[in-house]
Formats: structure tokens, C-alpha cells, sequence
């Protein structure tokens, strides 16, 4: 359970913000892949979302190679545009114990 009273907590809710935003986007992308979903949830991953990530790691989370490994997979699989492989990596991101902002405790 994550305690609201660690200095850290306000960074992990705002990855938890960041991580719905992907999570919205990849089930809209996986649950209608012929729609013209894929382009938009693209662009909007892996030039909005995962950049956010990227500086919240730098700037709060001491540059975790970590989390640096796991936001890299997930860009490097939104970019390959299979939606299920997105989703796959995204989980790593988002929903358990691993190389992850620790969002999972909320």
C-alpha cells in the first residue's frame, strides 16, 4: 500500500496519472485495432506520454535505469504497432512489483 505521507507519493500519483492516460489509449488501440486507433495512440505514447515519464524519472526518481529499461520497451513496442505487445510491455510498466515507478501499490 503506498503511504501518503512519503515524500515520494506525489510523484508516484503523477506517474499513475501519466500511466492511465497510456492505459486508455492502448485498450481503445487493442479493443478496436482497425478503427485508426493505432496512429493517434502512437504518436500520442511515444511523443507525449513516454517523454513525461522519462523526465519524471530523471527529475524525481534519480534517473532509474530501471524504469529507463521498462519505458524504453514500451516505446520500442507502441512503435513496432501491434497493440497486444503494447499491452504486454505496458503491464510491466503499470501493474506489479519490477523496474517500475511502483504505481501497482496504489
Amino acid at each position: 500500500m503506498l503511504d501518503l505521507d512519503h515524500p515520494m507519493t506525489p510523484y508516484i500519483l503523477k506517474a499513475a496519472e501519466i500511466e492511465d492516460r497510456i492505459r486508455r489509449r492502448l485498450l481503445a488501440w487493442r479493443d478496436a485495432p482497425a478503427s485508426g486507433q493505432a496512429a493517434s495512440a502512437t504518436a500520442e505514447i511515444t511523443g507525449q506520454l513516454i517523454p513525461l515519464l522519462r523526465a519524471l524519472n530523471d527529475e524525481r526518481f534519480g534517473a532509474d535505469q530501471g524504469i529507463a529499461a521498462t519505458l524504453d520497451a514500451l516505446h520500442a513496442a507502441v512503435g513496432n504497432g501491434d497493440p497486444e505487445t503494447s499491452w504486454q510491455a505496458f503491464l510491466q510498466l503499470a501493474e506489479g512489483p519490477g523496474r517500475n515507478f511502483g504505481t501497482w501499490a496504489i
